[in-house]
Formats: C-alpha cells, sequence, structure tokens
C-alpha cells in the first residue's frame, strides 16, 4: 500500500506541475516503469497480457515497450487494479458497435481531473481563466456514466462564469434555449464558448438553418467540438462541418476547436491553435489534410502495424497506441482502433481502421479474454 501510495503520489503531482511544453522522456519513462510494476502486481488481468507476451517488468525497460490491452478488451473484462465493486466512477463507453458497452473502473478522479483541468486551460481557455460556457453534449447530472459528462461538468463548475448553462438532456438538445443564451451574450457584450458533441451541433446548426438564423459571437469566442457523426443519415466531412459552424456563428475558423479522447483514457488531446505550444508548432508544420491534435506532457503515443501490431517510424500511418500516465486505476498503455501518425508532442489522425485492418486487434482482444 506504501509503493501505490508513493506511485500515485509522484504521477499527481507530475501532472500538476510539469510544464506542458516538457517532453524529454526522463521523467516520464520512471514513473511509466513504476506504473507498469504496480499495474502488472495489483491487475490480474493485465498481469495475464504480460505473461502470455513474456513482458513483465523485470525485462522491460523503455515505455514504448510496455504491453497495452485493446479498447474492445473493456467491453469484455474488467480491467482494474482493484475490486471493482470499491469503484469511485465507472464510465461505459457508448456500445454503439456492440450490444454491450465497455467499462473503465476508477478508484479515484483525482488523476482525470487534474489532467482535463491542465489541458482545458492550456488548448481550450487560454488567454481566459473563465467564460461563459454553453454545453451541447451530456452533463454528469443527466449521465453519470458519461466521462464527456463528468469532464464537461468539472469544466462548467471550475472554468465557467454563472450564467454558464447545458442545453442538452436525454429528450435532446434544447435549441431555442441555446439561441436565447447566445442573443443575451450579444447583447452584453460577453464572448462565449460552445461546447458540445457533433451530432448536437449538426442538428442545433439544421434548427437554425431552417430559421434562417445566423449569430455573429463576440470576438474571444469560441466552439469545441468532440465525437464523430455516427448515426446521421447523410455524410459530411470535417471541412463541411467546420464551414457549417463558421456560418453558423460567426466564429473565426482559428477558434473551432477539437477533442479527440476516449472512455478508456484519462487525458484528452486537442484540436487548437490557441497555446503558446500549439501556434509555434503549427506554424512550423506543413499543412495537412487530416486534423492534428496536441496531446499533454504525461502522455506519449506510438502508431503500430495494424497487423502484427510492432511500432513503426515516426510519422508513419499505423494504430495508435497511447500511454495515459493519468490511467493509474486500469492499464496505462491503451492500444486504440484509430489510424494516425504520431510524433513526441501530437497526432495526426487519418481515419478509422476497417475489419480487415484490425486483425492485430482482435487477436489481441482474443487472447486478452482467453487469460482472463
Amino acid at each position: 500500500m506504501r509503493a501505490m501510495r508513493q506511485i500515485n503520489e509522484k504521477i499527481l503531482r507530475f501532472i500538476q506541475t510539469v510544464p506542458m511544453t516538457e517532453f524529454a522522456d526522463g521523467a516520464f519513462q520512471q514513473l511509466a516503469l513504476k506504473l507498469f510494476q504496480h499495474q502488472y502486481e495489483n491487475n490480474a488481468v493485465y498481469r495475464g497480457v504480460c505473461l502470455q507476451q513474456n513482458l513483465t517488468p523485470k525485462v522491460i525497460t523503455a515505455w514504448r515497450d510496455i504491453p497495452a490491452v485493446t479498447t474492445s478488451a473493456f467491453k469484455e473484462v474488467p480491467l482494474a487494479c482493484f475490486p471493482v465493486n470499491e469503484a469511485l466512477a465507472v464510465f461505459h463507453t457508448s456500445g454503439t458497435t456492440q450490444k454491450r458497452s465497455g467499462k473503465h473502473y476508477f478508484r479515484t478522479l483525482d488523476f482525470y481531473h487534474a489532467g482535463m483541468r491542465r489541458s482545458f486551460a492550456e488548448f481550450g481557455l487560454a488567454p481566459y481563466k473563465k467564460m461563459r460556457l454553453l454545453f451541447l453534449g451530456p452533463t454528469a447530472e443527466y449521465f453519470p456514466n458519461s466521462s464527456l459528462g463528468y469532464m464537461f461538468s468539472g469544466w462548467r463548475d471550475e472554468f465557467g462564469d454563472e450564467q454558464s448553462a447545458s442545453f442538452f438532456s436525454p429528450a435532446g438538445v434544447d435549441a431555442a434555449a441555446l439561441q436565447n443564451a447566445l442573443e443575451i451574450a450579444i447583447r452584453e457584450n460577453i464572448p462565449v464558448f460552445i461546447l458540445g458533441t457533433a451530432l448536437a451541433l449538426l442538428e442545433c446548426m439544421e434548427v437554425f438553418q431552417r430559421q434562417k438564423r445566423k449569430f455573429k459571437l463576440l470576438c474571444g469566442s469560441r466552439i469545441l467540438d468532440t465525437g464523430g457523426y455516427k448515426g446521421r443519415r447523410v455524410e459530411i466531412t470535417r471541412a463541411e462541418f467546420r464551414d457549417r459552424l463558421h456560418e453558423t456563428f460567426g466564429v473565426p475558423r482559428e477558434y473551432l476547436l477539437n477533442e479527440y479522447g476516449m472512455t478508456e483514457l484519462s487525458s484528452q488531446f486537442y484540436e487548437s491553435r490557441l497555446s503558446h505550444r500549439a501556434r509555434t508548432k503549427q506554424s512550423a508544420m506543413p499543412s495537412a489534410l487530416c486534423p492534428q491534435h496536441f496531446m499533454p506532457p504525461w502522455v506519449r503515443v506510438v502508431a503500430v502495424d495494424p497487423e502484427h501490431l510492432k511500432i513503426l517510424p515516426e510519422s508513419e500511418i499505423g494504430l495508435l497506441r497511447i500511454f495515459d500516465l493519468a490511467n493509474v486505476d486500469s492499464v496505462m498503455a491503451i492500444q486504440t482502433e484509430d489510424l494516425g501518425r504520431a510524433w513526441q508532442d501530437r497526432i495526426e489522425l487519418t481515419g478509422r481502421a476497417t475489419g480487415a485492418e484490425l486483425r492485430g486487434c482482435s487477436l489481441l482482444t482474443e487472447a486478452i479474454v482467453r487469460g482472463a
């Protein structure tokens, strides 16, 4: 227990204090190896995965070599370092590809909260400390098992002014109430921050389009979307979506942000030009057809070959494998089904892998289930 408390304290302090531009591997690697040992010793299912591959703390000397579990494995087996009946929170995946959802168990939300707070302040709010936050997505009051709901509620409580509000419930979006809130902010000469799922934003924009209603939000206003467009009958590209946001709300394109995350992680990535790091990197990067998302310094990412899950050289396209120090209570190394490129401090998302491209992930998930 003492060793567990020590590693928890060190990781939490690292998340809270590491400079957002610090990506040297020294401190990260030291913490990652200690966390790997802790998870190997306390997560029985994960230990079985490691033993199948003969990858134990005795032979792992670099963070890149820490064994990963697939996101789909969270639908099959409990991946926790403690008895799941003691969980403080359980976040469920959307379950759009299977009837059952995956579950991510948390003994504490301290790491999750610390990470989401620093990343949002860096990539979403700058240069403001607080804003009027208007939500078109789940909040914890209505959706207690949604990681996005927890995140939205956390942002509202810590960074929102007293007029911040949600316009999304189990009944759907309330476009009329959002319109009223936007008109009040315009009259009061106050910039606003609209945050929501892509689907909810599209639904609102379609309502405003039918009403021939457009807005000119104040300078400094911004919009953040998260999630994709699953479930829509009519396809829309990312570029078309951003054009609609710009035309409907009058927000410059450089203030249209995107958050990339998943239930199986505790940290988020941001497509944003608001932080100093993002502005510097964006100006130095060649223009890309796919969005590039910045990660916090307690996260690392590599791309792997889809069939054999071997790590690829930097900037080659493969399945993204994410190492998240904030995933203290489950598994740090998560093998996703998203295709992209990875660099030291950012990723480029190029799409979602098809069934044929997921052979390596499917085999790994089968091995995890058999081992459990």
